[in-house]
């Protein structure tokens, strides 16, 4: 018997390539888990930007109903109006757009208050939100 203890019955040369091909799976699998793990990055990211539009535009929403209703109490005449908010005034990033349309009904005893809530504006995946109030018209009393 020999007195030398055999470690491996592959020569050596067979040996480095066996741990090559280990070390490049190895390398393979954490490339693999990086790559997800951007993706997933990305995907959060994405799905952040996404909610911050719908909620910036729930805010132009409410402040749309705020304004026309402020204006309707002030102006009985008061139609509605549009206008765009530029990207300073909101955040810094998009524009908005918010329009307001009161519609009467024929006996003048009640209207409708119309607000479409656009943001951000004139990009494509963009949110658009409205709010449709119906008022009873109170009459005024009279001064004697």
């Amino acid at each position: 018997m020999s007195s030398r203890l055999r470690t491996s019955r592959l020569p050596r040369s067979q040996r480095r390539g066996s741990i090559l091909v280990v070390a490049l799976v190895c390398l393979l699998v954490v490339m693999s888990l990086l790559g997800h793990m951007l993706l997933a990055a990305v995907r959060n990211g994405r799905q952040l930007h996404a909610e911050r539009d719908y909620r910036q535009c729930e805010l132009l929403l409410q402040a749309g109903t705020d304004r026309g209703l402020t204006q309707l109490a002030a102006d009985a005449s008061y139609k509605g109006e549009t206008y765009e908010i530029p990207a300073e005034e909101i955040i810094g990033q998009e524009a908005g757009r918010l329009t307001i349309q009161v519609t009467r009904d024929q006996d003048a005893e009640s209207s409708q208050l119309n607000i479409i809530a656009e943001y951000p504006l004139g990009v494509v995946p963009s949110v658009r939100r409205s709010r449709q109030l119906q008022l009873q018209v109170k009459p005024r009393p009279t001064q004697e």
